[in-house]
């Protein structure tokens, strides 16, 4: 694709996200229960930057290339995920991070505390339709707690990574399984 594409393509999902970020903004204060204004927004460009550091990131947690923890969960263990999701609230410092979602396609990724996204887990993934999707300011932890409602066997995946994030998600799981 040529640049002027890419630019034509930018400028249509600005305006379409000028459109659309007021309903964005509310529906995602209604979720978590508390105003979000447009300023903790990032920019289109900065969001299709997180989202492939993301992509990346995750990769690499599967692939085993980074430091990170990955479990799947059968949908009776459901609680266990919200249970894991709680405990990384408790245990993790207040630290700003992105929230991505679907709909930042359009509107942009949204800085916020990481703990107020954890703590709302279930709604979040229900907000995006099926999962919740998280990195830290600095790109070097992240957070993936993907919802199939379909697979019975794998009903829920939750793959973090970074240092710090994933030993708290091991030191988490550890305790849920005590």
């Amino acid at each position: 694709m040529n640049s002027r594409q890419e630019k034509i393509q930018l400028l249509s999902r600005v305006n379409r996200g000028r459109a659309a970020t007021p309903q964005f903004l509310t529906s995602l204060s209604e979720t978590l229960g508390e105003p979000i204004d447009v300023s903790a927004l990032v920019s289109l460009q900065e969001s299709d930057a997180l989202l492939e550091a993301f992509r990346d990131g995750y990769r690499r947690v599967v692939e085993a290339d980074v430091m990170g923890y990955r479990k799947f969960f059968r949908k009776p263990e459901a609680r266990l995920v919200f249970q894991l999701a709680d405990c990384l609230a408790d245990r993790m410092l207040s630290e700003h991070g992105f929230l991505l979602t679907k709909l930042d396609t359009n509107c942009g990724a949204v800085i916020l505390d990481v703990r107020i996204l954890l703590r709302h887990t279930g709604s979040l993934i229900r907000f995006d339709g099926d999962s919740l999707s998280a990195m830290s300011a600095d790109q070097t932890q992240g957070l993936l707690i993907d919802h199939n409602p379909d697979d019975s066997e794998q009903t829920y995946e939750v793959a973090v990574w970074g240092d710090r994030w994933s030993l708290l998600a091991l030191a988490c799981d550890s305790k849920e399984q005590a």
